[in-house]
């Protein structure tokens, strides 16, 4: 066996790229992040409002499905949690979805399938609906 693969494959949690910077534009709507791979994601408030992974949202199942949300939703608070994941509050007052770096770069439109996503991750594969 391979041991260099091994451990790279047994390593918890997974390797996953990580932010270097993190702008909010309330203006705009828009939520950017500049991870440390070069990639620039630009999160439109309300589609990270559709793709809320609490269980509130999203049931305790497998899948994760999004929810249109209204074009001029805000955010009102964001925070770090931890070194993992950023909260987020909505000018609509939910509040309990935990956005890790994994799900963010998942969403983000220059992750495959490129654009906006509007559909659900099952299995951690994206179905366009």
């Amino acid at each position: 066996m391979n041991t260099a693969k091994f451990r790279a494959e047994s390593t918890y949690p997974p390797v996953v790229v990580q932010p270097v910077d993190i702008a909010l534009s309330r203006r705009k709507g828009l939520l950017t992040i500049e991870w440390e791979d070069g990639m620039v994601s630009e999160l439109p408030l309300a589609y990270l409002r559709g793709w809320c992974p609490c269980a509130a949202c999203q049931g305790h199942g497998t899948v994760v499905q999004f929810h249109p949300a209204p074009a001029d939703i805000g955010l009102e608070l964001m925070a770090e949690a931890g070194s993992y994941a950023l909260h987020l509050r909505f000018t609509d007052g939910h509040d309990s979805g935990i956005y890790t770096w994994g799900w963010l770069r998942r969403i983000a439109p220059d992750s495959p399938p490129a654009g906006l996503k509007s559909g659900r991750f099952e299995g951690g594969r994206f179905e366009p609906l």
